[in-house]
């Protein structure tokens, strides 16, 4: 298998980019990413589309419609462009240890019909043959079906993750991948061969014609109505983005309605009463600490650590009361016992006695000789309970109306903040606006699926209509021996080849699921959520087993979660590729939060291919989420837009170096 590799692009007189831009490519093999920042507008999504139109011209849009082809590149053609329109993307092609120089050019001149020149050189000269089959070389290497595959649209690859459109993509890509459209291309030569022998048979027959214009008449009615069903699915997925934005929309019209006051205004009347319930208990709380103050304790209970120092004090000078109490009855004592000693004793013998009982008396006197403040009061302890019950209940209060002030000053500021009704007119009015293009969105997308739901059913009841028509010819027109035993035998082998397509895209389901679940576990920040994800080997319809066994609707997934499933896929299919092609992804990043940004770095954009390029925005490769981009970022440019010159233009920058 080749493997290819984009050395290098140049962009002119397309989209933004006036003069010639040129982006060099080549990468590390340790660091395959080439990291492209740009604001919205500057020529991201140009830059995709002319990688894919540089390799596929008109193939690249995907039903390869000239028209449509055509329309892209005169909306993409500057007005202001002095030259043509060009496009030169440097390719490396390596196949079977050989290495080929490749550059693709495409110009275009505008005129009355659109004019494209293509040439292809190798290895630095003009290979007019390379040039004639570039598009059937190509698609050796990779079928345009599965361009999109490797180059896409992150914005919009949430789409695929849909069960109505995600069955048919799959089978289609695994088809492609295993080259069935040898066997389609067969079968189709079979029923060729089936057609020539019943005519060679019965060619004059009157009977035969008539079958014959039933069977083709058939035969065109199943293929306007496959054409109807392929453009309603080609058309589901942009009904679902635009369906998305539009709820985005809303969404943030809402918001915004929302901080310019609708709520309040719509809860004005609530609002008022509440803010006079709050000033009713400010009084009521205010009323409240009176009350407490008017105690007789209260003031008490103010004097805080003074009314402990009047304890003290009261209990010293009851303590000094008692002393001189006690010490007018010792001296009374003393005096008794003096009167009687004097008879008795000798005057020295008197004179000891004195002075021993002068002696013990001192300490009473000083004791009683302590100065004395308050006046005569009850025991300060016995108030100690009062005092405390004041104290209490003038706190309470206190709490209770600073809680009652707090709430009316919230109220007060929710009462300054209620609008006029004139100043949400225009909100008002852009609210509706938003529901009503949300409405309309979800309408389309609706009636969308009603007319695919129906275009299937007829196409499975045409087809087998058609399918009986033929069987039926086969049966009655079969004409002579040979015909009859080549007729069966093309008969048997479609039908082999048809088995054959079945067991070969059945062989491929059990590998899909599990490849998927791998790549999809590997991205998700919540494991426990996805335990499998299961691909129908019949109908290759995909479902969901949760935690618990139990099937987990898409849409219960959130928007960045079925980017998640969508890149999944899509990774899944890539590796099922056995070439080496570059990935190409356009704003992969702006529905993820952090941490799957750098789950989806670490194990897609580092791992996916040996090429990675990353269109990004500003906001999304920031922060953390550039450090782990970084390490396996070999360059990295930045588009700019000027005003001035109504041009971007592509400069490379200088990456930090890796700590």
């Amino acid at each position: 298998m080749a493997k290819v590799t984009f050395k290098g692009i140049g962009i002119q007189n397309l989209g933004p980019y006036l003069d010639r831009q040129y982006l060099e490519l080549t990468v590390r093999a340790t660091k395959p990413i080439v990291l492209v920042n740009a604001l919205n507008g500057s020529g991201k999504t140009t830059l995709l589309t002319c990688l894919q139109v540089a390799l596929y011209g008109a193939k690249a849009i995907g039903n390869g419609r000239t028209s449509e082809f055509e329309a892209l590149i005169r909306g993409l053609h500057r007005e202001d462009a002095s030259g043509p329109a060009r496009i030169d993307l440097d390719l490396v092609i390596e196949t079977n240890g050989a290495s080929d120089q490749i550059t693709v050019s495409r110009e275009w001149i505008l005129g009355a019909k659109l004019q494209e020149r293509l040439t292809v050189t190798k290895d630095g000269q003009e290979d007019q043959t390379l040039t004639d089959e570039w598009h059937e070389y190509l698609d050796r290497i990779l079928p345009s079906e599965l361009l999109q595959l490797f180059l896409f649209d992150g914005e919009k690859i949430e789409a695929l993750a849909n069960p109505k459109t995600l069955p048919g993509m799959l089978r289609s890509a695994t088809e492609a991948f295993l080259g069935i459209g040898g066997i389609d291309t067969l079968s189709r030569d079979l029923i060729a061969v089936e057609r020539r022998t019943m005519l060679s048979a019965k060619k004059n027959s009157g009977d035969y014609e008539i079958a014959k214009a039933e069977l083709e008449q058939l035969e065109q009615q199943q293929n306007a109505v496959q054409s109807a069903v392929d453009v309603l699915k080609q058309t589901l997925p942009g009904a679902e983005e635009q369906l998305h934005k539009a709820k985005e929309a809303y969404e943030g019209a809402t918001l915004h309605a929302e901080r310019s006051g609708l709520l309040a205004y719509e809860k004005a009347a609530d609002i008022k009463a509440a803010e006079q319930a709050a000033r009713a208990e400010v009084n009521a709380a205010a009323q409240a600490v009176r009350e407490a103050l008017a105690d007789p304790f209260a003031p008490l209970a103010l004097l805080g650590s003074m009314w402990a120092h009047y304890k003290d004090q009261w209990t010293a000078e009851q303590d000094t009361r008692a002393a001189k109490h006690l010490l007018t009855e010792i001296e009374r004592r003393d005096r008794r016992l003096l009167k009687d000693l004097r008879g008795g004793i000798n005057d020295k013998a008197l004179t000891l006695v004195q002075q021993a009982l002068a002696q013990d008396n001192e300490r009473y006197r000083r004791a009683a000789g302590r100065p004395t403040f308050l006046m005569p009061a009850p025991d300060p302890e016995s108030l100690d309970s009062a005092i405390k019950s004041a104290d209490q209940r003038h706190k309470s209060a206190r709490k209770r109306l600073a809680s009652a002030k707090q709430k009316l000053a919230d109220m007060e500021r929710q009462v300054a903040a209620i609008p006029e009704g004139d100043q949400l007119a225009d909100i008002l009015a852009d609210l509706k606006q938003k529901s009503d293009e949300q409405a309309r969105a979800e309408e389309r997308r609706n009636y969308l699926l009603k007319q695919l739901d129906e275009q299937e059913s007829m196409l499975a009841h045409v087809t087998l209509r058609t399918n009986a028509a033929r069987q039926r010819m086969s049966k009655d027109f079969q004409g002579e021996a040979l015909d009859m035993k080549a007729l069966a035998a093309a008969q048997r082998t479609r039908a082999v080849l048809a088995v054959f397509k079945d067991k070969l895209l059945a062989s491929k389901a059990r590998w899909l699921s599990d490849k998927i679940t791998e790549e999809f576990r590997a991205l998700m920040r919540k494991q426990m959520l996805v335990k499998e994800v299961r691909v129908d080997p019949d109908t290759y319809d995909v479902t969901i087993v949760g935690g618990h066994n139990k099937q987990l609707p898409m849409e219960r997934l959130s928007a960045g979660e079925r980017q998640l499933l969508a890149i999944a896929v899509l990774s899944a299919l890539i590796r099922e590729r056995r070439g080496q092609f570059p990935v190409v992804v356009d704003t992969p990043l702006a529905r993820l939060d952090r941490s799957h940004r750098e789950a989806l770095i670490k194990r897609f954009f580092a791992k996916v291919s040996h090429q990675v390029m990353v269109l990004s925005t500003d906001e999304e490769v920031e922060g953390s989420v550039y450090e782990a981009m970084q390490k396996y970022t070999s360059k990295a440019f930045v588009i700019e837009f000027s005003d001035a010159r109504r041009a971007s233009s592509i400069a490379e920058v200088e990456l930090p170096l890796a700590a």
